[in-house]
């Protein structure tokens, strides 16, 4: 376990571990934005009547 004492070693670990989560962050976040966009896509495919609210019956 000589290469925890290497500072380089433990350097590269910490950058290469916060790049990691920068990188798959970014990732699950794109795949996340166009799965939302695919649900919504398919709800206002399936129910194509839900337009806007009828405001002639709101004054009643």
């Amino acid at each position: 376990m000589t290469f925890f004492r290497n500072r380089m070693f433990l350097e590269g670990i910490a950058i290469g571990g916060i790049c990691g989560i920068i990188i798959g962050s970014v990732i699950a976040f794109t795949l996340g934005e166009s799965s939302i966009e695919i649900v919504r896509r398919a709800f206002n495919e399936k129910f194509p009547e839900r337009r806007e609210v009828p405001f002639k019956y709101l004054s009643q």
